[in-house]
């Protein structure tokens, strides 16, 4: 092997390895302060080995969110978006994804295990909203074909899904939102719509103008994205006002 050969393999093997770091740390949550991740006089803070929950120490809204996040991403991505909902009185958990992303089907299966337990032992909450981000939003698509009378509302954020017959919701009678981007690199405007026909007609459609995939969390820039024209604080801005409108609507007298 020829010098300049033995610089090219070197050359190549450090591009990996940047590549895999940059890759890495793209699912990392980060942008924020980590005190938002702290309990204080409003809010409790508990991290599980399964769920991170968000709990509102003043009059709880009789609603909660189980939120399931992106494949890969950290869950406290999420926390941001999580703490001012719970700000506002309404109770949040965050499933954790095993491997990152539950790919096993028995995996999956464990994680709608979760979230049918934490509806069962939280008494104070009579609806629950079922939501989440990219493959996070594919898990509550697929909860929602198998167990939407155990809830009231589907939240997806930032997908395609449900995209296929097997997991057809067009005759659900759940509360469904769709929130999507128009700068979104890995679910665009053209699938979403496309895979409309799976969803209820009276479905909820927000598209946020110049948002993308990967300002819907707190993490880095997701391969394959493209570059947003707003900034992450006003997507996120405008992601949790549709979510507190979500919950607000669903909330039984």
């Amino acid at each position: 092997m020829t010098r300049i050969h033995k610089i090219i393999r070197i050359l190549w093997a450090s591009f990996g390895i940047l590549f895999l770091l940059w890759m890495a740390n793209s699912f990392r949550a980060q942008g924020f302060d980590k005190s938002i991740l702290e309990s204080d006089s409003q809010i409790t803070i508990e991290e599980m080995s399964r769920y991170i929950s968000f709990q509102s120490n003043a009059s709880s809204q009789p609603v909660g969110l189980i939120f399931f996040p992106g494949g890969m991403v950290q869950p406290e991505a999420y926390a941001p978006m999580s703490r001012t909902i719970a700000e506002q009185g309404y109770n949040v958990f965050i499933i954790k994804l095993p491997f990152g992303s539950a790919p096993l089907e028995s995996q999956e299966a464990d994680v709608m295990n979760q979230a049918l337990e934490i509806m069962s032992t939280n008494d104070s909450i009579r609806s629950w909203v079922v939501g989440g981000h990219s493959r996070g939003a594919a898990i509550a698509s697929r909860f929602a074909s198998k167990y939407g009378e155990s809830f009231d509302g589907l939240l997806l954020i930032g997908t395609s899904h449900p995209k296929e017959a097997a997991f057809d919701l067009s005759n659900s009678t759940l509360a469904v939102t769709k929130i999507y981007a128009s700068n979104d690199g890995l679910a665009s405007v053209a699938e979403v719509e496309a895979n409309a026909i799976y969803l209820p007609e009276d479905t909820n459609w927000i598209l946020i103008e110049g948002g993308n995939h990967s300002q819907f969390g707190y993490l880095g820039k997701l391969l394959g994205d493209n570059s947003a024209t707003i900034s992450r604080e006003q997507q996120q801005e405008l992601t949790v006002d549709a979510i507190l409108a979500v919950l607000k609507s669903i909330q039984k007298p």
